[in-house]
């Protein structure tokens, strides 16, 4: 038997051979040769590449399908599964979305990821010295990687089995792993982060930019802790399964979050950027390059290349086509819910109490005098994407930067007979509708261009998006995705403070991510919002930051897991905002339309989009099932409560 066939993995789906890329970037991974096993561990560079490949394990959030879909704050427009998951249908022979490779926890191709890590771990001590390689740092970076893999399992799934070996075939009968409880999967992760915190530099550049680093490392310490700490594992009236059970003092891991939170806050190689300046949307963005740029906020991001129209598509950015609008021809992906607009607060500080059910109109601008994440996050109908229009777009929109065009507009000369729904019931039915002439906006579902990919919502998210990259190069952005932001460290240093009823303190880390932004200190913006400076109130605003702060960068799913509010946020209906613009007395418009709020009375009405997708809670999904697959050929794996 051929070395390179030896050995096996935990899960059914690894591969067994070794493709590894003979290229010199980092983030190219496109295989290109096969090597036997004697011939990886001979030479430094072949096993960098092995390295590389553990790094593509690991979940980026620039995927069509963000598990922000999964959640209230987002709706994922080409379904793929996800609505298996908010239906609440999932089971172990039926995993919807959590079946496919964008999602973070997937069980097949985590373990194929750890499979590759141990295969590193076993072997690099023995690898050959060689000038510009340096196996120490990889063999921390391989720790780092294998630490942060498991931490995506223990969220998804809970406790898992620990495989932290290579195992042969003769070791077969030793597969058949159990569940490991949540404290020793912990345990096993903090293990392996100290490792690669005593392996691991103190900054990655050059070609290096995006290889794992000291703080990334103590970063995800404190991520797990808080995780664990949190009331998920401590509950025994739904988790009933005892591996997925902490028993731990939840309070010294509290403890523990806060000061390894503390650690990166307090490392020189970080700062929070401020990004207060003139006006909000200037500081607006500024915060947006926070997100899309190399800065010192940046703890881990994942880089990617730009080469040429032969290029892997999925070593770039795709992002800006996977969530854009169809009317620059684009797939609108995964696209932002009215619930999650509605939670951007004014700019006073107060969060939006009307426009929120079904059927409730404005004939006021929603979008007006919002925060600047709102203006950061959000594309709404009217705003500047960032770019020109191609041709065929042109004929609809015109202006310099593009205006998003997600409404019903009335036309004086030209356009069409346009029947504009404000309001529907469940069932799609038309509870106000009205004809006029006009058009229907570009980037929506009865537009011009490629309806099919128009958002349902009434909403994009640009976040994650270069709006300025031109229109025939919408598969080459190349800006970097952070997997661990700064600010994330504040958040959680803060909820962990309140959890330690250190209150005083837990307002220092929280004012410091909203003074950056020009936002009113927490105690003010409390009192703005009738509510008090006690620990019940402190943590409903820190969960509400935490919202607003890290949309998009796969937070939200766990987060509404981890603090036992699912049943409320899952049983939410989904909703998007339906916009009808008709002319003012004497007013005249044509093509290309243009927002314009002297011309037109705009009206926007919350709509109900329960059609497409009826959401519900069930608490098996606070777990996500095991692929009965895995269960079959490993009886030892105890599958997750209520799919059995």
């Amino acid at each position: 038997m051929k070395t390179k066939l030896k050995y096996i993995c935990l899960s059914a789906a690894a591969g067994l051979t070794l493709s590894l890329s003979s290229c010199s970037d980092f983030m190219d991974l496109t295989p290109e040769d096969q090597y036997d096993e004697a011939t990886v561990w001979s030479d430094a560079d072949l096993a960098k590449t092995v390295v590389n490949d553990v790094y593509s394990y690991v979940c980026d959030i620039a995927q069509e399908v963000n598990p922000d879909a999964w959640t209230d704050d987002a709706f994922f427009t080409h379904v793929y599964g996800c609505r298996d998951i908010n239906e609440a249908t999932v089971s172990p022979s039926n995993l919807g979305a959590y079946d496919r490779d964008d999602c973070p926890f997937k069980w097949s191709k985590q373990y194929k990821g750890i499979y590759r890590a141990n295969l590193v771990l076993a072997n690099i001590d023995n690898v050959p010295e060689k000038t510009g390689v340096d196996l120490n740092i990889l063999k921390g970076e391989t720790y780092f990687l294998r630490a942060y893999i498991y931490t995506e399992l223990l969220r998804g799934f809970g406790g898992v089995p620990i495989v932290d070996k290579v195992y042969s075939i003769e070791e077969a009968s030793a597969l058949n792993l159990p569940r490991a409880n949540v404290a020793d999967v912990m345990d096993f992760i903090l293990k392996d982060i100290e490792q690669a915190t005593s392996l691991l530099p103190e900054q990655q550049t050059g070609v290096n930019l995006g290889r794992a680093t000291k703080g990334a490392a103590k970063a995800l310490k404190a991520r797990l802790l808080l995780h664990v700490a949190s009331p998920l594992f401590a509950d025994r009236t739904v988790n009933k399964l005892e591996c997925n059970q902490y028993t731990g003092d939840r309070q010294a891991l509290y403890q523990q979050a806060l000061d390894a939170a503390k650690d990166v806050i307090n490392d020189s190689n970080y700062s929070l950027i401020d990004c207060n300046a003139g006006t909000i949307k200037e500081i607006a963005e500024k915060f947006h390059n926070i997100i899309i740029t190399n800065n010192e906020e940046t703890i881990w991001s994942k880089q990617y290349v730009n080469k040429d129209l032969n290029a892997d598509n999925w070593v770039r950015n795709r992002v800006a086509l996977l969530h854009g609008p169809n009317g620059y021809h684009n797939w609108a992906g995964t696209a932002p819910t009215h619930d999650l607009v509605m939670a951007f607060e004014t700019e006073e500080g107060k969060i939006p109490n009307t426009l929120l059910k079904p059927g409730e109109s404005t004939t006021e601008n929603p979008y007006m005098n919002r925060e600047p994440r709102f203006y950061a996050t959000i594309g709404y109908d009217g705003a500047e994407w960032g770019r020109p229009r191609a041709s065929d777009g042109a004929v609809f929109d015109a202006t310099p930067l593009g205006n998003l065009q997600f409404g019903y507009y009335e036309l004086s000369e030209g356009g069409n007979n346009v029947n504009a729904i404000y309001s529907v019931d469940d069932d799609n039915n038309p509870i106000k509708q009205e004809k006029f002439n006009g058009m229907v906006g570009v980037d929506t579902r009865m537009g011009q261009i490629e309806n099919w990919n128009g958002t349902y919502t009434g909403y994009l998210e640009k976040k994650l998006i270069d709006g300025s990259v031109a229109a025939n190069e919408h598969n080459f952005q190349t800006c970097p995705m952070p997997y661990i932001r700064l600010a994330e460290m504040y958040l959680i240093a803060a909820e962990a403070c309140i959890e330690l009823n250190k209150l005083d303190e837990a307002v220092i880390y929280i004012d410091a991510i909203r003074g950056r932004i020009g936002r009113p200190d927490t105690k003010a913006t409390l009192a703005v919002r009738g509510q008090t400076f006690n620990q019940s109130d402190l943590r409903e605003f820190l969960r509400h930051e935490r919202r607003v702060e890290l949309t998009y960068e796969h937070s939200r799913y766990y987060d509404i897991r981890r603090w036992m509010i699912a049943p409320e946020i899952g049983n939410k209906k989904l909703t998007g905002v339906s916009i009808v613009g008709r002319l003012k007395p004497g007013k005249t418009a044509s093509l290309p339309y243009v927002h314009d709020e002297e011309v037109y009375n705009y009206t926007w009405t919350v709509l109900n989009l329960n059609y497409i997708e009826k959401r519900k809670w069930d608490n098996k999904m606070y777990f996500a099932p095991i692929k009965l697959e895995e269960t079959l050929r490993n009886p030892a794996i105890i599958q997750n409560p209520y799919y059995e």
